[in-house]
């Protein structure tokens, strides 16, 4: 790994611990909720899996995005996932025909977006596109 990729490394894995530090934060202070347990949730199972690690992590409305750009504007590499009211989650892209499908648990769902990551994932890069 050279320096450039082990500070882009650092970056994601800093944004990894906020994410989760953050949702943990809101469920203590405000109290457990289904979405704020199913985001907190899926970003755990996501954060144990080696390839969405790799992806800089970030929530909007509790729901869990996976970049392959650490600064805004985001570009998705993969799926994303909503945790549902009902404890459920569903899994989604951004394209017109973006349902991927729902899951039970959020292992599943984390699951379930990894089966759907292109082929070539890489480390997250430094506001440029994958194809840069």
């Amino acid at each position: 790994m050279n320096v450039n990729e082990e500070t882009r490394a650092a970056v994601v894995e800093a944004q990894w611990t906020d994410r989760r530090r953050v949702w943990a934060d809101s469920l203590e202070r405000r109290g457990p909720t289904v979405s704020s347990l199913g985001t907190l949730a899926v970003l755990e199972a996501a954060h144990e899996d080696p390839l969405l690690r790799r992806l800089y992590p970030y929530t909007s409305h509790g729901h869990v995005h996976f970049s392959s750009t650490t600064r805004f504007p985001y570009e998705e590499a993969v799926p994303f996932v909503i945790p549902l009211p009902d404890g459920r989650f569903r899994v989604r892209r951004r394209d017109p025909s973006g349902e991927v499908g729902e899951a039970d648990t959020a292992g599943e769902a984390v699951a379930l977006v990894v089966a759907h990551a292109p082929p070539r994932l890489r480390l997250a890069a430094t506001g440029l596109p994958m194809e840069a």
